[in-house]
């Protein structure tokens, strides 16, 4: 099987650096984090934390942003080194999948596993993104991995599951939903608990919270404040979105659409929900038939669960990577349902082989289908290019950006012009006026176009050296 999975691990790796550059989508997230990451450099200033998330004083941890670190090191403060960085994580998630499920289950449900993550085009392109989350199907799959060693009495995975619980703030806090679930397992192991392992795991927590726990005493215990106001009240809710029933119902079509989506990527060949039930019929099959053992069947069903209670009664505006953390019921599922399918007859050996064809072919031919998005890293770095040759021609010591794109599209451009070395003030100022427009058709004319970016140049004949030195 090892021989196997070699060939799994190559063609992961080729469908995450496909078009590497043209696929790279950067934007506000990437270009915030280049800024953290010279404050860190530059600045020497360490940081306890690394961004806002959607619910209004609650941050992600810094873990993520000192990972890139040495990418950004080894290409020069290029932001695109980042793309190493996520490409490394993938292959190790790929070879994680291969070596949990190996052990929970068999060699060849480990494999199919790996083959599924490999192959994927919604785990390729979650693996793609530069974004604190992007390692949340690596850490789920150890968690799950160490709650069932908790299931089959191996105390010694207190210690792991110490530091998966102290590091999960750093790439989604929702992820501490199925931290309970250890409690379920050690319950259902029937064995006592080793207080030697967990009062490792307590320590190890301890220190990979440590920043966290910095930053709260610094602060007054703000991030606490804002998570407990966040759950208990309606701080995050914004208006005209689902509540009660109506949230429960939105819960329920994005759960729908990421199980389509791992398997059928953006095409929708029949319903989302006609995946999702055939996905939880199948589950429930595997676990009558003791295929996979009822105790961990009831931590998947238990794991889906949380999420979906959680997700309905909180207040916030939900977004399908927030439940990227329940992917790996469905992973599981497929695996051990196709490692079942060939362990039978020939006669249930050739669809299962059938559909993984489908699978693949569905996947391929969505990548090279992709349409690029023409307004990413490549476009932005030759946009924020051009402006600073054509100041410097005209002899401006600074300039001014302006901005008519569509909310949001205005942000991911600080960290660029930091790196090319530029004084930037504010369109009010006396600087001559660059005014980046996306898209094309928000104005009359553009003078130069960077893929879907426009440029408008300024007025020359409006400024004077002298009022721009002033500026």
């Amino acid at each position: 099987m090892r021989n196997k999975l070699l060939p799994v691990l190559f063609i992961g790796l080729w469908l995450r650096i496909y078009k590497p550059l043209q696929l790279y989508m950067y934007s506000h997230d990437q270009d915030l984090a280049g800024w953290i990451i010279k404050d860190v450099l530059v600045n020497r200033h360490l940081r306890l934390i690394g961004q806002e998330t959607s619910s209004q004083g609650v941050f992600v941890g810094p873990l993520f942003y000192y990972l890139q670190i040495p990418f950004y090191l080894l290409t020069k403060m290029d932001p695109a080194g980042t793309i190493l960085l996520v490409t490394l994580l993938g292959i190790f998630t790929i070879f994680s999948f291969y070596f949990c499920f190996s052990k929970m289950f068999t060699k060849r449900a480990g494999l199919m596993a790996a083959f599924i993550y490999s192959v994927s085009l919604y785990f390729v392109f979650t693996d793609r993104e530069v974004v604190p989350t992007m390692p949340v199907h690596l850490w789920t799959v150890w968690f799950l991995f160490a709650t069932w060693m908790v299931l089959k009495g191996k105390s010694r995975a207190y210690i792991l599951l110490g530091f998966l619980a102290g590091i999960l703030w750093n790439f989604h806090l929702a992820l501490a939903i199925v931290v309970p679930l250890v409690l379920v397992a050690q319950i259902l192991s029937k064995t006592k608990i080793n207080f030697k392992h967990m009062s490792l795991g307590i320590i190890i927590f301890v220190v990979a919270m440590s920043p966290f726990i910095v930053f709260e005493v610094r602060h007054s215990f703000r991030q606490t404040k804002a998570i407990f106001y966040s759950l208990a009240f309606s701080k995050d809710y914004i208006p005209g979105t689902g509540r009660g029933l109506a949230k429960l119902d939105r819960v329920f079509q994005l759960v729908h659409k990421n199980a389509s989506a791992i398997f059928w990527g953006e095409f929708k060949p029949i319903p989302y929900s006609y995946t999702f039930y055939l996905l939880v019929i199948s589950f429930t099959l595997l676990v009558v038939k003791k295929i996979i053992p009822r105790d961990l069947g009831l931590i998947l069903a238990l794991w889906f669960a949380v999420y979906i209670v959680f997700f309905t009664v909180n207040k916030i505006n939900l977004s399908e990577y927030y439940l990227n953390g329940m992917n790996v019921v469905w992973i599981t599922t497929l695996s051990v349902g196709f490692d079942f399918l060939f362990k039978k007859n020939v006669y249930l050996k050739r669809p299962a082989i059938f559909l993984l064809i489908i699978f693949t072919v569905v996947s391929f031919y969505g990548l090279f289908t992709k349409a690029i998005n023409r307004s990413g890293y490549i476009e932005r770095k030759a946009i924020v290019k051009y402006i600073k040759e054509d100041a410097e021609e005209k002899g401006y010591p600074c300039v001014s950006v302006s901005y008519i794109t569509s909310p949001g599209n205005e942000l991911g451009y600080r960290y660029l012009f930091w790196r090319e070395g530029m004084h930037v003030n504010q369109s009010s100022s006396m600087s001559p006026v660059y005014t980046i427009v996306f898209p094309h058709s928000k104005v009359d004319r553009i003078n130069k176009s960077f893929g879907a970016l426009g440029l408008v140049l300024p007025d020359y004949e409006r400024y004077n050296k002298k009022e721009v030195d002033i500026s």
